[in-house]
């Protein structure tokens, strides 16, 4: 089988599921081809079995510069079957409806949703969770991630429960993205701190950042996928009014309890624990 997933990542949890993903299906002697989004990529969809859009979460939406990018698709001359990959920090049924307005926008040029799929990840904002959970949530992926390869390869589709009437619910939240655009205007940047490394400019998705006459500018593009402050190598961004959200740094992924301290154990946590026991139950299944 041939399939491309088309992938929008901020921080770097959504390409570690997509590279995973095409780890997994070729090993099965399957042909995947990555694409990045932000690129704008010129795909013949028709050469391909199967097609799959990944992005992570924003406020219960999916984020803007993949909106944009599925109104730019032309219209099919043949139906496409494509299936989603969401990934969030919680496993949440409001989350699983992020996909609707993507979803009407594929319809009307002639994609067919097959399949949906909702992995936890770690936060890149509110708050840092422990390396412990992190570690949990990659573990899990590890997982769940065989299993859904061959459901989809073996043409076995998987619908998301949702919650009843909520999609008005998820278009209100869309706001964010409207406020992320003026936030992206009221970034500073400590200068005892900077090395200019130039890394938040280069990785800037949508070019919100420039660097002139030795000046940062920040634009009104911003998406708040935390890209540039979640990898400054020296902590030096302040992200405007949500910068007592930010998180800084990398997670490890080690299962390791000395390292981090988990501060936040009842946050989400009876979803955090229906998510795990599906994962044990697969795990049992083998």
């Amino acid at each position: 089988m041939k399939i491309a997933i088309l992938y929008f990542s901020g921080s770097g949890n959504t390409e570690l599921v997509v590279r995973k993903w095409k780890e997994e299906a070729t090993l099965l002697n399957n042909d995947v081809d990555l694409f990045r989004i932000e690129n704008n990529p010129e795909i013949n969809y028709e050469n391909y079995d199967k097609v799959c859009f990944a992005y992570p979460i924003h406020a219960f939406n999916a984020p803007k510069i993949v909106l944009r990018f599925a109104k730019s698709i032309k219209k099919q001359t043949k139906k496409i079957d494509y299936f989603v990959i969401m990934v969030s920090g919680e496993y949440l049924k409001l989350n699983n409806s992020s996909s609707s307005k993507l979803n009407s926008l594929l319809k009307h040029r002639n994609f067919k949703l097959i399949s949906e799929y909702h992995y936890l990840m770690p936060y890149n904002m509110i708050f840092r969770h422990a390396d412990e959970m992190a570690f949990k949530m990659k573990e899990a992926i590890d997982v769940l991630l065989p299993n859904d390869v061959r459901n989809i390869l073996n043409n076995k589709n998987n619908k998301l429960s949702k919650l009843p009437l909520i999609r008005p619910l998820i278009w209100a939240f869309r706001i964010e993205q409207i406020f992320a655009s003026i936030n992206g205007k009221t970034f500073k940047i400590d200068k005892d701190k900077c090395i200019k490394c130039m890394k938040c400019v280069n990785a800037c998705p949508v070019h919100n950042i420039d660097f002139k006459e030795g000046k940062f500018i920040f634009h009104n593009k911003c998406l708040m996928c935390t890209r540039c402050s979640f990898n400054c190598p020296k902590d030096a961004f302040n992200i405007g009014l949500l910068n007592g959200w930010r998180v800084n740094g990398r997670y490890s992924f080690i299962n390791n309890n000395d390292l981090e301290s988990n501060k936040h154990k009842n946050y989400c946590k009876n979803s955090y624990k229906k998510y795990f026991e599906s994962v044990k139950v697969i795990l049992e299944e083998k």
